[in-house]
């Protein structure tokens, strides 16, 4: 028999209690720890810390399948992803026909519940390293097998869920993300309390408001009411209008240069956020090892910690290079008429339309040094009236004359101005400059013994005098 397809298990057929079994049959396992291992309540805690950091990456999973778009206001939440240009694209990528669409939309909420996920450890290791090692902690056979119990549980419980009509049809994707974050910082708050008491019936009485919000997660994810409402995460009943694409087919047509997207966004990514990524990979490196063992970290310690801050920040790296992919490297131009339709191959789906006449303002992006390498061009401009009135960004293209042309843009020449260079040697200058003084610093006798923090804290503002030399060199 053919396995099943997305959506082909009627809702019915899986009552709700089913589902949730278990995610409480994997809660019960840590506090049988207690009564028949004889666990103290460090160790039941630090189980669960480790349990929710787990969690963190199985929650960017469930992300990316929200059908509903996020609401435009995400001020009020831990994650907040205003600015990020991605969260606006229309359509979704069927990845397997057993599972859910995946909505691109959705990778930045994903990638940043990974990453603050490694960021909230720092937090809730630093208070727990005050009375357990948690590497005693998986040093304990019984101790691995409760944490692996309980993130195969909630792994579990979202594989059926996946096999469930339109489970994730109706929720958001930055209600998924804000659920474990806000049941850190309620972790946290119970972290001292459950210390400080010591006894199976505090224990006990931890392990119970924890299921409580387990349940309330799990309800909202279902659809039905909730316990708490601040710890399910925000809901949304955001919804947005279709694109009105005019019949028949387009007099022109014209792809946005992909390979200038991915080096746009690769050097977007070293130069603008990397900066800032590397000290978030540092201070996680340096907290962790700080904080997961009693006394001096050994060699072993020290360079697995280094090796999990690598590969976060890689991880936050290649993922703002996806995100800016995403965004704009399927896009095609079109014209109907006296309309430009903008529509994303990959999706399937128009992006945004808008009337000729209403671009204006339009100018050639000077400061990206991949279209001046490249050959191409990216062109923003002024979009809509009053209040539709926008930026955008077009491009960027491998043809700007044509582009210019083909769509009526008040662009006056779609060449490059030369460099000053000047500026530009003030800027490499700059770098080389920086990168001598912290070796200096941080590896010679000149710097105080405290000079590597320093420089780790500084590191991005080392960015900020290149970069204000480089747009001074296209002034």
């Amino acid at each position: 028999m053919a396995p099943p397809r997305y959506g082909d298990v009627p809702t019915s057929s899986l009552p709700v209690g089913i589902g949730f079994l278990p995610v409480l049959s994997a809660n019960l396992l840590p506090l049988a720890g207690v009564l028949w291992f004889g666990w103290d309540p460090e160790t039941l805690l630090a189980v669960y810390v480790l349990e929710l950091l787990l969690l963190f990456p199985l929650s960017g999973v469930k992300a990316l399948f929200a059908g509903r778009p996020p609401t435009s206001s995400r001020e009020g939440g831990v994650f907040s992803l205003s600015d990020n240009d991605l969260v606006d694209k229309r359509g979704s990528v069927t990845v397997h026909e057993r599972l859910p669409p995946v909505y691109p939309r959705n990778v930045p909420f994903a990638t940043a519940v990974v990453s603050g996920g490694a960021w909230v450890g720092v937090f809730l290791l630093a208070p727990l390293s005050e009375v357990v090692s948690v590497l005693d902690v998986l040093a304990r056979p019984e101790a691995v097998v409760s944490v692996a119990a309980l993130v195969v549980g909630q792994a579990g419980e979202t594989a059926a869920t996946f096999l469930r009509r339109d489970r994730y049809a109706e929720r958001s994707p930055y209600a998924l993300v804000e659920i474990p974050a806000r049941q850190a910082m309620f972790l946290a708050c119970l972290l001292f309390v459950v210390i400080l008491g010591g006894a199976t019936v505090a224990l006990t009485g931890f392990v119970f408001v924890k299921l409580l919000f387990e349940w309330s997660g799990f309800r909202a994810e279902q659809g039905g009411g909730r316990l708490t409402s601040w710890l399910s995460g925000p809901d949304s009943d955001a919804t947005r209008d279709e694109v009105a694409v005019p019949d028949g087919h387009p007099s022109v047509t014209i792809d946005a240069d992909r390979r200038a997207v991915v080096a746009a966004a690769v050097w977007r990514a070293v130069t603008t956020t990397g900066p800032f990524y590397v000290t978030m990979a540092a201070m996680v490196w340096i907290g962790g090892t700080a904080f997961v063992v009693e006394g001096t970290p050994s060699l072993a310690v020290w360079v697995g910690f280094g090796l999990f801050g690598l590969c976060l920040l890689a991880f936050m790296l290649v993922g703002d290079i996806v995100e800016s992919v995403l965004a704009s490297g399927w896009l095609t131009y079109r014209r109907f008429g006296d309309r430009l339709v903008v529509h994303d191959r990959l999706t399937n789906e128009p992006q945004w339309a808008a009337a000729i006449g209403d671009l204006r303002d339009a100018e050639i992006v000077a400061t990206r040094p991949t279209d001046r390498y490249l050959g191409t061009r990216t062109i923003a401009a002024t979009v809509g009236w009053g209040d539709d009135e926008t930026e955008r960004t077009l491009g960027p293209v491998a043809d700007a004359e044509a582009f210019v042309d083909a769509f009526g843009l008040p662009v006056e020449s779609t060449g490059l101005p030369p460099l000053d260079r000047r500026f530009v040697g003030a800027a490499v200058a700059s770098v080389v400059l920086t990168a001598a003084g912290v070796v200096a610093v941080v590896a010679t006798p000149l710097g105080p013994s405290t000079s590597w923090l320093l420089a780790l804290f500084l590191f991005p503002a080392f960015a900020i005098v290149p970069k204000g030399f480089w747009k001074l060199a296209h002034s």
